[in-house]
């Protein structure tokens, strides 16, 4: 395929934020009297904070604002990209091996810019990462919508069908088959469900083998 660049997702991926986040949602739907239910996360995932709460106003008719309910998640940005999310297993390796072989590398997240810059910073991955998207740069729908994917493709000058994308969520792998690319599908079984029947692999861990073969590492 002739790999030129790998693009990553961040929450859930590069690290384990998601149980910080869903412990905070939980507490911020029992406020506004809202059952927890998967099938919200699972829609969430790819998407901004400003996409997200303006589905819940409008889903569940909250008085609120959208701003408003966006500001009510601020702290949680620093608290769990400056002190909470920790590095999943076998990212470091995984990306040393892919700067080794002279490949450029991307984060593209539905999260804030803001915290693909904390998390870089944090765990001295400035070596790393030639571009840092968010969805927030694109003024295009989240995942599964392909805008952040083929934005990332873009600014690291590489075309889309050059480029391999690693996701642990649904809405992830439909966005970078939508955008042409090859993608490997990392779930996590805590979290993580639906259909990656569309990964061109699909594994359990970034530490395993397959992952490295496929990448030609």
């Amino acid at each position: 395929m002739n790999l030129k660049a790998v693009v990553y997702d961040m929450d859930g991926l590069l690290v384990d934020s998601m149980k910080h986040w869903l412990e905070f949602d939980i507490e911020f739907f029992k406020k506004r009297k809202i059952d927890y239910d998967p099938q919200i996360i699972k829609h969430f995932t790819g998407k901004t904070i400003v996409e997200c709460m303006a589905w819940l106003k409008d889903h569940f008719n909250l008085v609120e604002s959208v701003e408003e309910l966006c500001h009510g998640r601020d702290g949680w940005i620093e608290k769990i990209y400056d002190e909470l999310a920790e590095v999943m297993p076998g990212v470091d390796n995984l990306l040393k091996a892919v700067k080794q072989k002279g490949l450029k590398q991307a984060i593209a997240t539905g999260a804030p810019k803001i915290a693909a810059e904390k998390l870089v910073d944090r765990f001295g991955w400035q070596g790393y990462f030639d571009q840092l998207v968010s969805v927030e740069c694109t003024k295009l729908p989240g995942k599964p919508n392909p805008g952040v994917f083929l934005h990332a493709a873009k600014v690291l000058g590489v075309e889309p069908e050059h480029c391999v994308v690693l996701e642990d969520a649904e809405n992830g792998v439909a966005a970078a088959k939508a955008a042409g690319m090859k993608c490997v599908a990392v779930p996590d079984k805590r979290w993580s469900f639906g259909d990656f029947s569309r990964a061109d692999l699909a594994v359990d861990s970034l530490e395993d083998k397959r992952v490295f073969d496929f990448l030609g590492l």
